[in-house]
């Protein structure tokens, strides 16, 4: 049974971590033994071993964190890993270190790395090892924007492959939107819901989103603001809606479990992302239950869209833009909606959980067989 060591030092709870876990539980049908090197006490600690996957604590503290390289060494070795996939920024340093301690002795697993935002790389010269080293074997991009983003730092275009995350089709499939549940989350009768689902940050696009809340209700919009995701009940964003006067328009309802019953209250799902969006998921999942989207027109949010998606992009960070959109998308929703209904018809097959590990399946195979036949 092949074996492979899924590394990330993401402590709280994400989309990427989500997605590593999803993608752990796929392969362990393929027939891996996955393994997972994460933070102590982090949010995937906790998943992975509810899950049953063998878990190792590795500080990774920084990108150049030797003793996590030496700690990630020694577990490769002793546990005869096959491969190892860096699933975040930090991990992909480490890692990266731990198999040029490996090579040296001759006992080099194969190296994948993942990038799942469109940030460009830095121009200093630990940046171009790290994305040019020839010790990794492969470097995944979630989107073609994101590959775009690498061959430009420098990468050869054939050690990037895009393979993109995937939507769990079953758990985030069309439903209508439980009356008790919308009451129990305080939303009111009779007007738009407009949601956005991401922990919160400030390139994240929170803040643009309610500029543009403050827009509509000054016009009279019937509409009510939905933020979910960790961080989103924070004091800062508190303060920004205090500020704007939108305290009984808007509900900040911090880490949630039950996205897919949220966004089946959206009239509207927004992504207002200012940059470094690589695939949203949060698009992903809101196509996948034919919501209705707008998104920022950055990276990976007009190649998810397609070629018929332009009408629901705005400008990034320009809370009037937004504003515009989302006035067009609440006099439009049938419109809206039959565009969401058939992207789920036409797209959803290509971005379903069930490829992702697929293709990651084939990729992990093709690079041992590939490494097992170089002398």
């Amino acid at each position: 049974m092949p074996k492979v060591l899924q590394v990330s030092e993401a402590h709280g709870w994400s989309g990427g971590t989500a997605q590593l876990l999803a993608l752990s539980e796929g392969l362990r049908r393929k027939g891996w033994d996955v393994l997972i090197a994460c933070r102590p006490g982090s949010g995937l600690e906790t998943h992975a071993r509810e899950m049953n996957f063998a878990t190792f604590p590795v500080a990774l503290r920084e990108d150049y964190d030797v003793i996590s390289a030496w700690r990630l060494a020694s577990l490769i070795r002793r546990q005869e890993i096959d491969v190892v996939h860096a699933h975040h920024n930090r991990s992909h340093c480490v890692c990266l270190l731990a198999k040029f301690a490996l090579n040296a002795a001759g006992q080099a697993p194969v190296l994948v790395v993942s990038r799942r935002v469109s940030f460009p790389p830095g121009r200093n010269p630990f940046s171009r090892w790290k994305y040019r080293s020839r010790l990794i074997d492969r470097i995944v991009a979630v989107a073609d924007a994101v590959k775009d983003v690498l061959t430009g730092f420098g990468v050869p275009p054939e050690r990037v492959s895009v393979i993109r995350s995937g939507v769990d089709a079953q758990r985030f499939s069309p439903r209508p939107c439980a009356p008790e549940f919308r009451q129990s989350l305080g939303l009111p009768e009779g007007k738009a819901v407009i949601g956005k689902i991401a922990n919160a940050s400030p390139w994240k696009g929170q803040n643009v989103l309610l500029e543009a809340a403050s827009i509509l209700i000054r016009k009279g919009r019937p509409a009510h603001f939905l933020f979910a995701g960790r961080d989103t009940d924070a004091e800062w964003l508190k303060s920004e809606v205090a500020r704007l006067g939108l305290q009984d328009k808007v509900s900040l309802l911090g880490f949630r479990t039950d996205v897919p019953a949220i966004l089946a209250c959206l009239t509207l799902s927004v992504n207002a992302a200012i940059r470094g969006e690589g695939l949203s998921g949060a698009l992903r999942e809101s196509l996948a239950m034919s919501v209705p989207v707008l998104a920022s027109d950055v990276a990976g949010n007009r190649e998810l869209l397609g070629d018929d998606g332009a009408r629901f992009l705005f400008a990034p960070g320009n809370a009037r833009a937004l504003a515009e959109r989302l006035e067009w998308a609440l006099d439009h929703i049938p419109e809206a909606r039959a565009a969401a209904q058939a992207w789920r018809q036409r797209a959803l097959p290509g971005f379903t959980l069930e490829n992702t590990v697929q293709e990651t399946d084939a990729l992990y195979r093709g690079l041992m067989e590939r490494t097992a036949a170089t002398p």
